[in-house]
């Protein structure tokens, strides 16, 4: 049960029993996507309890070109990944570009569960023009 985040426990508590025979690791996989979406569209600095917590203006990567500030931005979500979803371990992120729709930086984050080391956590996150960032398993 400690795949999920305590708020989650406690719903799961008042849920159906249905939804208990959901695979552990495929619950604590969406857990993580839940979390790092919440995480990742934090403005640093606007939690309280913690001044380094979410992510920092990404419009405040200035200077260099185009590449320096892809190396900015995959470093600070690194950086903030590692520090705060301790349920991933062996964490990297890695930007790819798009043709298609280029206003969208679109990350790959891989790791594995901390937990249990054989299971790897692919998402695909995407960076929307205002900011934004989705997660997608």
């Amino acid at each position: 049960m400690y795949e999920l985040t305590l708020l989650e426990r406690i719903s799961e508590l008042e849920s159906s029993a249905s939804e208990f025979q959901e695979n552990s690791a495929a619950k604590e996989i969406k857990s993580i996507e839940r979390y790092l979406g919440k995480l990742l569209n934090t403005n640093r600095g606007s939690v309280l309890i913690a001044d380094d917590f979410g992510m920092p203006d990404m419009t405040a990567f200035s200077g260099g070109g185009i590449s320096e500030t892809m190396e900015r931005i995959e470093q600070a979500i690194l950086e903030t990944v590692i520090k705060y979803e301790k349920r991933l371990s062996k964490v990297r992120i890695s930007i790819e570009s798009d043709e298609i729709d280029v206003l969208t930086i679109h990350f790959r984050l891989e790791g594995v569960l901390s937990r249990q080391d054989n299971i790897p956590v692919f998402l695909d996150s995407y960076v929307r023009p205002g900011g934004r960032i989705s997660m997608k398993e």
